[in-house]
């Protein structure tokens, strides 16, 4: 009898838990426009959605190591990172939470139904592909944020995600957000996320690391594409391949 007490309380702490993880979201959601680019960052929904993350990382068997963050500047910055998997943004959004950052993704991600809303509250930006006059838009847009002291800014300048893990080319464009804000360049990479579904239920070791940082003055003075080309081989190398 007490066997089944005790099982009983267990399963209904899970159903409890599994509520709250939706349920919260869900109603919090309702109160964020799905079509507005937001200035403003929301502390609530921060902490919500850093918790929620945390969340999906350890039932996902995710553990961080975060390396360079002495290189990390003071005051808004542009980060940028490779990209590997659909983790890559939760991971570095755990690993970087206290640096208050506004990723850039692509609007699919933006427009699912609970987590899209909370992201879209705290400042993220939908990103439609092959749309150059939206794509100004979003870059103005990030550069006002930074500009504003509201939050720093990420972004992928591979513009997708790369399923070989092999690093693909730069968008240079983006790079002009920096240069817009007048911000430095912190340049990151991120390993195994990869191998986050093929190990699961083991455990994996994710690795995310600051490997340089672009000086406001050398940023703006470097034409994008040949910034992004820099970057791109500085990256590579690190990488290995």
């Amino acid at each position: 009898m007490k066997a089944l007490l005790v099982l009983a309380i267990i399963l209904g702490i899970i159903v409890l838990a599994f509520l709250l993880y939706v349920g919260v979201p869900t109603i919090a959601g309702l109160f964020v426009n799905p079509n507005k680019l937001y200035t403003k960052d929301n502390r609530f929904y921060r902490g919500l959605y850093v918790v929620l993350v945390r969340i999906a990382l350890f039932f996902s068997r995710v553990k961080i190591d975060y390396e360079g963050d002495e290189k990390v500047p003071d005051g808004r910055f542009l980060l940028i990172c490779n990209h590997r998997s659909n983790f890559d943004p939760l991971v570095t959004a755990v690993a970087m939470a206290k640096y208050k950052l506004a990723f850039i993704s692509k609007e699919e991600n933006l427009a699912r139904p609970i987590f899209g809303r909370i992201v879209r509250r705290i400042c993220y930006m939908p990103l439609k592909r092959d749309d150059a006059r939206q794509a100004l838009q979003i870059i103005n847009h990030s550069a006002e944020l930074i500009k504003s002291d509201e939050c720093s800014v990420m972004v992928y300048p591979e513009g997708k995600r790369s399923f070989e893990n092999v690093l693909l080319p730069f968008h240079g464009g983006v790079l002009k957000i920096a240069q817009k804000a007048s911000v430095p360049i912190v340049v990151s990479v991120i390993e195994g996320t990869e191998n986050v579904r093929e190990h699961f239920p083991k455990r994996t070791k994710v690795s995310f690391r600051i490997i340089d940082v672009i000086d406001a003055e050398t940023a703006k003075a470097t034409r994008s594409v040949d910034l992004g080309e820099q970057l791109h081989d500085e990256m590579l190398q690190v990488l290995g391949k």
